[in-house]
């Protein structure tokens, strides 16, 4: 047979690498055993939340275009989520509901190609984008406001550099939603976290709560938008976003990202065989497909979960209370994850049903399995990111001075004494700093009164 499914039984005999895989991920064919296990050591994505041809494209580019499929896998999620904007969005309860918007960033070293998958994923979006912008300069060429003419607007899907006012005025010309793309990922958090930026962080957090938002400023055109849909996605180096988590504020902005970071931040040989044309083109068309579908309607349809589905979202919520309630941090990412698991749910409930021919009434269970896979994938990078936040402390630093002394006390809990005496001790410094040091830092928290708690020891 070309796609034979092996027994259990055998496959215990034989302990081939097929029987390995097959062992571990339960039956399936050898192609796709194989498959699994090449790829377990290449990343930890769940490509099944994929269909098919969606999967073939990122093995396709991986294998033979150099591509990570990290990057590719979630830079095609977020172009779906993008694609679908506003003209979906899930309902949890009357007051919940959730749109798709994405915020992610690929995390790795210099020079790790990081902008070719984005390339990828979002090239049927941006020809879109330039026919628009042949069809308003056709507009804007034959436009006469002497003959009263309404002047001609453009329609954008995506922005690199906005300012806020401007991002609200485009979105307002594309209400379906936007996608920024900043040319500069470095720049544009340094704009959010910096000492002027923090108005901006919170008109950000607003946005990615879906929640309405108003301008009312002398120096720009009143604006408002009832119900903002961004996805932000951009590119980064592993040591410069590790250092701005280190220096962002407590408010959440970060566990609102979402992390792509391979298992091996490395470059790979490139060989001399090409990805297929035809494949790849395939996954373009298809890709405009969806957008075709989705720009049929202005209107917004909300999705309902299916009883199966909102149980095991509910299980699954349920299960984050006990660790979040014994460590802030985590409690910090599972929150927003919470909300993702829905948005990842409504994503592929909407993309996978449309590329398989069928009906979009509400969220299956299925899709709900996938969307708890996804959560994990990015639970997991939000964790090394916090690994790679303590990396970047420098011993003279403020910070860098708590967590020699937090290392030398070695336990989760402790109390401001044991902090000051540790801190003396080490010469690291004397009474009044210490308390100092301990009273203005992010690596502690207060649990009562004299008594901290650490999470840089997990």
């Amino acid at each position: 047979m070309d796609n034979p499914l092996y027994r259990m039984e055998s496959i215990e005999k034989e302990k081939t690498e097929l029987g390995k895989a097959h062992l571990k991920f339960g039956k399936m064919s050898i192609h796709e055993a194989n498959h699994r296990l090449k790829m377990a050591e290449e990343s930890e994505f769940p490509l099944t939340i994929f269909p098919k041809f969606i999967q073939d494209t990122i093995i396709e580019l991986h294998e033979h275009g150099n591509y990570n499929i990290d990057y590719t896998s979630v830079s095609i999620f977020t172009a779906l989520a993008g694609i679908i904007g506003n003209s979906y969005h899930l309902r949890k309860h009357i007051e919940w509901i959730e749109n798709p918007s994405m915020w992610v960033v690929l995390v790795g070293k210099s020079g790790q190609n990081k902008s070719a998958p984005l390339k990828t994923a979002f090239k049927a979006i941006k020809n879109l984008q330039k026919q628009y912008d042949q069809e308003y300069e056709a507009a804007i060429a034959n436009y006469d406001p002497d003959l009263g003419e309404k002047k001609p607007t453009k329609k954008k899907l995506y922005s690199t550099d906005p300012t806020f006012e401007a991002l609200i005025n485009i979105h307002k010309q594309n209400p379906n939603g936007m996608i920024l793309m900043p040319d500069e990922f470095k720049s544009f958090i340094l704009n959010l976290i910096g000492y002027s930026g923090t108005s901006k962080q919170s008109q950000f957090l607003s946005i990615w709560d879906g929640a309405p938002i108003s301008l009312d400023r002398k120096e720009v055109e009143s604006s408002s938008l009832s119900m903002p849909c961004v996805s932000i996605i951009g590119s980064i180096q592993d040591d410069v976003i590790a250092s701005f988590k280190a220096k962002d504020i407590k408010d959440g902005f970060f566990e609102r990202i979402l992390f792509a970071i391979p298992l091996k931040m490395e470059k790979k040989l490139i060989g001399k065989k090409n990805p297929d044309d035809y494949m790849i083109e395939k996954f373009h068309s298809r890709m405009k497909a969806l957008m075709d579908k989705v720009y049929e309607s202005i209107n917004t349809i909300e999705l309902p979960l299916s009883e199966k589905a909102e149980d095991l979202f509910i299980d699954e919520v349920n299960k984050h209370v006990k660790p979040s309630n014994k460590d802030a941090t985590i409690s910090g990412i599972l929150s927003k994850l919470d909300r993702y698991i829905l948005r990842f749910a409504l994503v592929l409930e909407v993309s996978n049903s449309f590329f398989e021919g069928q009906a979009i009434k509400y969220i299956t269970m299925d899709s709900m399995k996938k969307a708890i896979m996804l959560k994990d994938y990015f639970f997991s990078n939000a964790l090394k990111l916090n690994h790679m936040v303590l990396n970047v402390y420098e011993d003279n630093s403020k910070e860098g001075k708590v967590f020699q002394v937090l290392k030398k006390i070695g336990k989760r809990e402790f109390t401001n004494k044991e902090f000051i005496e540790m801190a003396i001790k080490l010469n690291i410094a004397k009474e009044s700093y210490a308390y100092q040091l301990l009273s203005n830092t992010k690596l502690a928290h207060k649990k009562q009164k004299g008594v901290y708690e650490t999470d840089v020891l997990n």
